[in-house]
């Protein structure tokens, strides 16, 4: 399920003279004001690419006599990643929204909005339902369409699609989803439940493009782009590096820090769940651009901790800690050993944790580096803009249909996006045969792999519902305390590695522990015991833990993270965030 909606404004115009979007309150081209536009929050855009062109033919096909993209092929068309059951969209044309496309886990929904019909109605197929003028008139008192009120149905009329309601002259009254079918016999109840009455609306129809929406936008991004190269070139002189993942909004970040004119180090991460295409893309990016970059190797990261975490989930995101946060850590530690400013491609409109850090944070997985975004305030529509203008290559799984580039089994793609990399990536299918292998072996249906259920550790409620299934917890050690005296006597749920938790233990006070028979911990470090257990029995060797370690005593070995017990000082600064604590 996506993200819940975003309260706020969203800053997205319309030039009705020009006919093209405009992030301004002034259009660059004519001077003229600009129209705002009513959108789902957050509002995430992007230009309709070949792959997008082909997902929304199909999903208009039983709507329109001719392809969509044809239809509209003189017109810029811009979509809107909005909150929904999986996958979902806004698409505007011409200034107005005018539909929604649901790709909802099991089917591909398509919500029309009045607008649809002054642009589309020469094209429509018999999606018609024409009722009589006393039920007409009902309708324009806000009631509903009931069956005796049904003149004719419409030969392309299926049930739970949205349907046109003409009068005996064929003019369009209102918009509703339809109850009934072709074939249905009629003789009472609700025939079709109303949406919109259908009001004449004023529609700019002159041609538009990319070409002329850059150059309408021009005033406005010329300032934002002064705005952040302004910002990374306070950064001169400092020990800067640019992280380009080859998704679109590192690549405007890298572009921009290449304009200001800084020295940087570049760096890109192979998590080891890369597409073979994005890493092509950052070996053609680094040429092009003369790029002084290193690559940080995640290797194997991944699948040598898969069979402990299990499948990760979008509330389980331990594979970002491991695959992701530990090399990183261990790179800056190696290679500076001082405070690092890493320009990031990071947006406050992606998420609300995001736009929570502001332009300038410090980040509390990584030590010793200070993250720097000079896009935070940026939409993607000024992404796009920006790439458009520029004529940047960009990765080439965004023309796939794709929003987002990253690893290519990230839970927190929505399944109509994991479609369209199982159509396209065999190692998409190897990755679903382990789910299913996964889910025979802990007793789970398959649906949990073909519903894409598989994406949470914790199922939200509304989907338990939906499939009538209660979900499935990966689960690990659980370790419970009983207060003694002074100190709590620990107990779990399988038996603990003593000789592992002695090393692991140095890090705090001997005279605060007790391994001899029993686990005891002083009430004192209870907190920091209780994480040193967890880590010691479920640590997966990511090495974030080390980079916090002043004093090099600790070292990663066989996988995981020990103490040398000459240098530890027992200053605890180690003890932070950690993937085995956060997804116990």
């Amino acid at each position: 399920m996506s993200n819940v909606v975003y309260l706020g404004k969203v800053n997205f115009n319309w030039c009705d003279n020009c006919n093209v979007p405009a992030l301004g309150k002034k259009c660059s081209i004519c001077g003229s004001d600009t129209r705002q536009v009513n959108l789902t929050p957050p509002g995430e855009f992007k230009f309709m690419m070949n792959g997008d062109r082909n997902l929304i033919n199909k999903a208009f096909k039983n709507i329109l006599k001719e392809d969509f993209s044809e239809i509209f092929s003189d017109y810029v068309i811009i979509l809107n990643r909005i909150p929904g059951p999986d996958r979902s969209e806004e698409i505007i044309v011409n200034g107005y929204v005018i539909a929604t496309i649901i790709y909802d886990i099991e089917k591909i929904k398509v919500a029309l909005k009045p607008a649809f019909y002054f642009m589309a109605k020469d094209h429509l197929r018999d999606i018609f339902v024409q009722a009589d003028p006393i039920a007409i008139e009902s309708i324009k008192k806000g009631n509903n369409l009931m069956a005796p009120g049904v003149i004719k149905i419409g030969k392309d009329v299926s049930k739970d699609m949205d349907v046109f309601i003409i009068d005996e002259k064929n003019n369009a009254i209102a918009l509703g989803l339809s109850k009934i079918s072709r074939d249905d016999k009629l003789e009472r109840g609700m025939a079709v439940k109303i949406k919109f009455l259908i009001e004449d609306m004023k529609i700019p129809y002159s041609k538009s493009d990319i070409k002329k929406t850059i150059n309408a936008n021009k005033d406005y991004m010329r300032k934002r782009e002064e705005q952040s190269i302004k910002m990374i070139e306070k950064l001169n002189g400092k020990n800067v590096y640019v992280s380009f993942s080859g998704g679109k909004d590192s690549l405007v970040a890298l572009h921009l820090a290449l304009r200001s004119g800084i020295k940087f180090k570049v760096i890109f991460l192979n998590t080891g769940l890369e597409f073979d295409e994005t890493i092509n893309y950052v070996k053609n990016i680094k040429e092009k651009f003369s790029l002084d970059m290193d690559i940080i190797d995640a290797g194997n990261a991944f699948f040598l901790n898969l069979g402990h975490f299990g499948p990760p989930g979008r509330d389980y995101r331990w594979c970002c800690k491991v695959c992701k946060l530990g090399p990183t850590t261990r790179y800056i530690k190696e290679h500076s050993g001082e405070y690092i400013y890493m320009i990031i491609g990071q947006r406050s409109y992606e998420s609300r944790t995001r736009a929570s850090k502001g332009e300038i944070w410090e980040n509390e997985w990584v030590p010793n580096q200070i993250g720097v975004s000079p896009i935070q305030n940026w939409n993607s529509l000024m992404i796009w803009i920006y790439i458009f203008e520029h004529n940047l290559d960009y990765n080439p799984w965004y023309d796939r249909g794709l929003w987002r580039t990253g690893c290519f089994l990230c839970p927190s793609q929505d399944l109509g996006d994991l479609n369209i990399v199982r159509d396209n990536y065999q190692k998409y299918t190897e990755w679903e045969n382990y789910l299913l292998r996964y889910a025979k072996e802990n007793n789970l249906p398959e649906m949990w792999v073909e519903k894409g259920l598989w994406r949470w550790n914790d199922l939200p409620e509304p989907l338990k519902k939906k499939f009538d299934f209660k979900g499935f917890k990966r689960t690990s050690l659980k370790i419970e305390k009983e207060l003694i005296g002074d100190f709590y006597e620990i107990k779990s749920n399988k038996e603990i590695d003593k000789k592992r938790l002695r090393n692991m233990m140095h890090i705090i006070p001997k005279n605060f522990y007790n391994l001899d028979n029993k686990i005891l911990i002083h009430k004192i470090f209870i907190e920091l015991g209780q994480q040193i257990i967890y880590e010691s029995e479920e640590c997966v060797g990511c090495g974030i833990c080390t980079g916090r370690c002043e004093n090099d005593a600790l070292y990663l070995e066989d996988g995981k993270v020990w103490v040398n017990e000459e240098k530890c000082i027992h200053c605890t600064k180690c003890i932070g965030s950690c993937p085995a604590y956060a997804f116990r």
